[in-house]
């Protein structure tokens, strides 16, 4: 499942930046809620495995720290997320640059 944000052409994971105070989990548990709308299961949630690639629209690198987790509720685009899909591994041409990357090494199995 990606994100497209204010209409851009590349998808990507949803997500954001760590707060000051804030461990990764919290961040993230905050902005799924405050993107897609659902709740995550805190019980079930568990590290999955790190990223870095090209940043999209500036400079330098983006660093995805994926989990994997149950959540609740109804996915629903919120805040600055325009829509959300499901996006098939073959469809890279319409991938941000570091999913390419996760999706190559989802498909070679180096996670958890």
């Amino acid at each position: 499942m990606l994100v497209r944000v204010r209409d851009n052409d590349l998808w990507y994971l949803p997500g954001g930046t760590i707060e000051i105070g804030e461990t990764d989990e919290e961040a993230l548990v905050r902005e799924i809620d405050e993107e897609l709308g659902v709740v995550i299961d805190c019980e079930t949630l568990k590290f999955d495995l790190r990223i870095v690639g090209p940043a999209l629209g500036r400079q330098g690198d983006v660093e995805l720290n994926c989990y994997k987790a149950r959540w609740n509720g109804n996915v629903t685009p919120r805040a600055e997320i325009s829509e959300v899909a499901f996006i098939g591994y073959e469809q890279t041409e319409i991938m941000a640059p570091a999913i390419k990357i996760l999706v190559d090494e989802l498909q070679k199995g180096h996670h958890s």
